[in-house]
């Protein structure tokens, strides 16, 4: 199974369980509050599920460019669960007024763990000082703004920030190649422009 794949299993797998903790709450099995900590709590595990993948997808396709041993860089797992549980204070309360309540609910569990994923893989091309830049590798259908992104293979510098949207399951794919031309935004971070 690939990198994406198995990101995309993860963020469904925890779709699927904040919405059996909301469809508990509204069945009257689970309480509010309940239901608010356990859809938090079980983000956070997936959060910090998705980074660790993120962290050993990295150093096995930078193993796989550079044909040696490259140990995980270590990033420390997200500590987010009162952000999460504000997010499903927050995202209940959205729900409980919509007609597609369970879509609004499941949406957070489905896209945290791949904007976590995001945030680790680029952290730890950071990190590792081995990686020069990136590209972006698109999922099969991805859309207008993740083909602008793309901008026809364009090698990004390594801290320059991967882009993504809620729900993006694209990813990066690091370069160790030398030269890669800075943005105007890194170049601005560093002083240079």
């Amino acid at each position: 199974m690939s990198y994406r794949e198995t990101l995309i299993a993860l963020s469904e797998k925890s779709e699927r369980q904040v919405v059996a903790a909301y469809n508990a709450y509204r069945a009257g099995t689970l309480s509010r509050d309940e239901c608010v900590r356990y859809i938090a709590s079980a983000i956070s595990v997936s959060n910090r599920q998705a980074s660790g993948l993120a962290s050993l997808a990295y150093a096995a396709e930078l193993m796989a460019q550079l044909g040696v041993a490259v140990p995980v860089v270590d990033t420390p797992p997200p500590d987010d669960l009162d952000r999460l549980t504000k997010a499903a204070a927050t995202t209940l309360t959205v729900a409980e007024a919509s007609a597609s309540s369970a879509a609004i609910v499941g949406r957070l569990g489905r896209c945290e763990p791949l904007e976590t994923a995001a945030r680790s893989y680029s952290e730890s091309m950071i990190r590792s000082g081995k990686t020069r830049g990136w590209v972006r590798q698109m999922s099969p259908g991805a859309c207008q703004l993740c083909r602008w992104w793309w901008r026809q293979g364009r090698v990004w510098p390594a801290d320059h920030p991967f882009q993504h949207h809620k729900g993006c399951t694209c990813t990066p794919k690091p370069v160790i190649a030398e030269g890669i031309k800075e943005t105007w935004r890194t170049a601005r971070e560093k002083g240079i422009r």
